[in-house]
């Protein structure tokens, strides 16, 4: 069954605006290079910037649940360019601080309202494809953005965020042609900014109180907090190994093709599975992948260690947000995936500074040793949630607004 316009659309315009997106590290060396803040001030941008990210998970799911996923996608682009432009004339060390925290929330809050529009539009049968689909576009923007973003920081600095600011508009025109979020029964919408902010509040508390996702969002953030080693600790360990810089760049290009390749295949490898396989099988190749890297000392060992941890990544990444979306009442699907995010870019905070810690500490063997075996505990972890309550699937109950699914399909194909 081919997947609906609708969401081709939103794909289209998440793959613009993820393109556009200045990365963490392009905003580093914009930073540096125009003498804009003091080198000891460049971590704390930084921080602020990843303090944004984790906290829109939450917030985005919340606010997708509440004013609906397509509405959230829409109404945060603009903001989003204004905001990239101002950062284009900020001089103010305190003002680039304040902007680069809410860029970074910015930045990340429509992932949550993706995942929530995707529910919205494709048959539940097709989520798993359409996730996997839906991923392969973000990775073709984000593994082409740091190219457009180099290219444009040495012939002109500024456009990096121009360029921000327009994917920005595109993605909020391509996602306004997809069909309007359907409206709450009066009955269902919250009367007045009291009752709406303490909906919110409920919808994000709701994924932390079901034994299954309070489980799967603790093994979820152990799990980044391996694989995030992938912006820390393994280029570090590739450069001491003798790698050159291309080199390294062709270890972490391996990932990103296998990546763009391999995702559209996952449903349907995995299809007939008990949703928790899939989850113990992309732990495993994860603690396995990393860990090799304890052998590793040149680019055909790490290259190899990479195909292994990859496979784990493509698993991982369109089965994960179907075991949340499965399990997602109605009207909380935005609520259910933000906390997924949320768990997730924890590990940012987390993982990525301690593996550097004790990398510097013990060495990097010790580091990939440490991996290998929690990331053997997370894989248990997994292999055990059937025991938990909630590990059944939420049937989803009768829709009583206008534009079901099957509806959004037939009138956007």
């Amino acid at each position: 069954m081919a997947l609906p316009k609708a969401f081709w659309l939103l794909w289209c315009g998440q793959t613009v605006s993820r393109l556009g997106t200045l990365a963490p590290a392009f905003l580093v060396l914009y930073l540096e290079q125009n003498g804009l803040v003091a080198p000891g001030t460049t971590p704390l941008v930084v921080g602020l910037f990843g303090a944004g990210v984790v906290l829109s998970g939450l917030v985005g799911g919340a606010v997708a649940d509440l004013i609906g996923p397509r509405r959230t996608i829409v109404a945060a682009q603009p903001f989003t360019a204004a905001m990239a432009l101002l950062f284009a004339v900020a001089d103010n060390v305190a003002a680039l601080c304040a902007l680069s925290l809410i860029t970074g929330f910015l930045s990340a809050v429509d992932r949550p309202a993706g995942a929530g529009l995707i529910s919205a539009i494709v048959p539940k049968e097709q989520f798993s494809k359409a996730y996997s689909l839906f991923l392969v576009g973000f990775n073709i923007g984000m593994s082409l953005s740091p190219v457009l973003s180099g290219f444009l920081l040495e012939v002109s600095p500024g456009a990096l965020f121009v360029v921000w600011a327009v994917s920005s508009l595109l993605y909020a025109a391509l996602v306004f042609a997809v069909p309007a979020d359907p409206r709450a029964r009066p009955a269902d919408r919250p009367a007045g900014l009291a009752a709406a902010l303490g909906s919110a509040a409920r919808g994000i508390a709701e994924p932390f109180r079901t034994p299954v996702l309070v489980a799967f969002l603790l093994l979820t953030f152990l799990l980044a907090c391996i694989y995030l080693q992938v912006n820390s600790a393994l280029p570090l360990d590739m450069r001491d190994s003798g790698l050159t810089a291309g080199g390294i760049g062709f270890v972490l290009a391996v990932n990103a093709v296998l990546s763009v390749l391999l995702l559209p295949l996952v449903p349907r490898l995995v299809g007939g599975m008990r949703p928790h396989i899939p989850l113990i099988l992309a732990a495993a190749f994860m603690a396995v992948g990393f860990g090799a890297n304890v052998l590793a000392d040149g680019m055909v060992s790490f290259t190899l260690a990479t195909v292994v941890w990859t496979l784990g990544e493509v698993l991982w990444a369109p089965m994960s947000a179907t075991f949340i979306a499965d399990r997602a009442p109605a009207g909380r699907s935005g609520s259910y995936q933000g906390s997924y995010f949320f768990a997730w870019n924890a590990a940012f905070v987390v993982g990525s500074p301690a593996g550097l810690a004790l990398a510097h500490a013990h060495g990097y063997g010790a580091l990939w040793l440490s991996v290998l075996g929690l990331g053997c505990a997370v894989t248990l972890g997994f292999a055990l949630l059937p025991r938990l309550t909630g590990f059944a699937k939420t049937p989803a109950p009768p829709s009583d607004h206008p534009h079901t699914a099957e509806e959004l399909t037939r009138e956007t194909r």
